[in-house]
């Protein structure tokens, strides 16, 4: 089959779908992707073919900017709060993703009427996948690999996008739609049909990295400790959730490895003796060595400590980390805290912790039992009919 992709071009969303994406691949099928910006040069880093649909001249980041400003919110919005979704939430976290959505459609469909996919794969918040869909009458499996997932994000964006299946004639029922998660059982708090794929970590390209190090290969002699921020927040807001305690990781038993991407590492300071501090390092290539994870609470970054089975210090800006990093905490994977509170002692204890351990390699144990991508890609013909 041709299977065509419909992404968003950040980091994250990208790269919760290249295993998927590879898996279909390797089982004899042809795959393109489309999105628009810069950002889908990821997807070539990754072997496989884009076409950047971007209108030029959109700017791409604009409803965010928008609603930052009209919310106050610096760097990232705050979608989820934490705890349960709120119907207010939900809603506003609808509007934006179909706002985002209407600025590729164009390019979408005009792609998709020159390549005729047979099968469209799409994050569940992204409404060019089900628009696509909906105009060729092909099947749309819609992929989420968000905690705070919400079972009828589809149709809701469907819904907020209505004027646009109108001005293509498209029927918003008449898609086949089949809904896949790779969220862990004990973790998945929506009720939802969905079929459950194991999160294979992809972390991004090793061509800046090269040859893996040798300090890296070898076991550590006491705790490793990654750090990182993901890859939004240090474009935004620099690297101030993390200031503040780096005097303090000297007192603390442990290896610590900063991975912080292209922001500037000098406002940091100096850095103390058992801190390593890195650009980009794939973090499914590091966290295998280490004992935990400090970290902005990522959708990725957490699926990616979940699969490591290590334990998890959660620092949340804004977008749905307030939700994960709570999510993490209840399940007793590790702990949640601001940036200004997080201590030494803080770090000890969670290294220390035996009950945490244990969360840890349970929730290891649920992935690994998931159906891996390969298995999912086998069973294509019985999934979309």
């Amino acid at each position: 089959m041709r299977i065509l992709f419909c992404t968003y071009s950040t980091a994250s969303d990208l790269f919760a779908t290249i295993p998927f994406a590879w898996a279909l691949r390797a089982a004899g099928h042809e795959i393109l992707y489309s999105g628009g910006g810069e950002g889908m040069r990821e997807v070539a880093k990754a072997g496989l073919p884009y076409v950047d649909i971007a209108t030029p001249g959109v700017d791409l980041t604009a409803p965010f900017a928008r609603r930052a400003a009209q919310s106050r919110e610096k760097g990232q919005l705050v979608w989820y709060r934490g705890g349960d979704l709120q119907e207010d939430e939900v809603r506003a976290t609808s509007a934006l993703f179909a706002e985002l959505s209407e600025l590729v459609v164009p390019g979408a469909v005009r792609l998709a009427r020159q390549w005729r996919p047979d099968l469209v794969v799409s994050p569940d918040h992204q409404g060019s996948g089900a628009v696509v869909a909906g105009l060729l009458s092909v099947p749309l499996i819609a992929m989420s690999n968000l905690f705070a997932l919400v079972p009828d994000m589809v149709d809701r964006i469907r819904g907020e996008m209505a004027g646009t299946y109108d001005r293509y004639g498209i029927d918003p029922d008449s898609s086949r739609t089949r809904l896949l998660r790779t969220t862990p059982p004990s973790l998945f708090r929506a009720s939802g049909n969905h079929l459950a794929m194991r999160p294979v970590p992809y972390n991004g390209s090793y061509l800046e990295l090269g040859t893996i190090p040798d300090w890296l290969l070898r076991s550590p002699d006491r705790p490793r400790v990654c750090v990182t921020l993901g890859t939004f927040i240090p474009q935004y807001i620099g690297l101030s959730l993390i200031r503040d305690f780096v005097a303090e990781l000297d007192t603390v038993d442990a290896d610590f490895v900063f991975v912080l991407g292209d922001a500037d590492r000098t406002e940091l300071g100096t850095l103390p003796d058992n801190v390593r501090s890195h650009g980009w390092i794939p973090l499914n290539t590091l966290l295998d060595s280490c004992d935990a994870i400090i970290h902005h609470g990522g959708t990725s970054t957490s699926l990616a400590a979940m699969s490591a089975g290590i334990r998890q210090i959660v620092l949340p800006h804004g977008s749905d980390q307030p939700f994960n990093a709570r999510l993490v905490a209840e399940r007793g994977l590790g702990v949640t805290c601001a940036a200004a509170e997080l201590t030494a002692k803080t770090i000890t204890t969670v290294l220390e912790a035996p009950e945490i351990g244990t969360a840890a390699a349970q929730v290891r144990e649920e992935i690994a039992r998931l159906p891996s991508p390969s298995g999912v890609a086998s069973a294509l013909p019985d999934l979309v009919g």
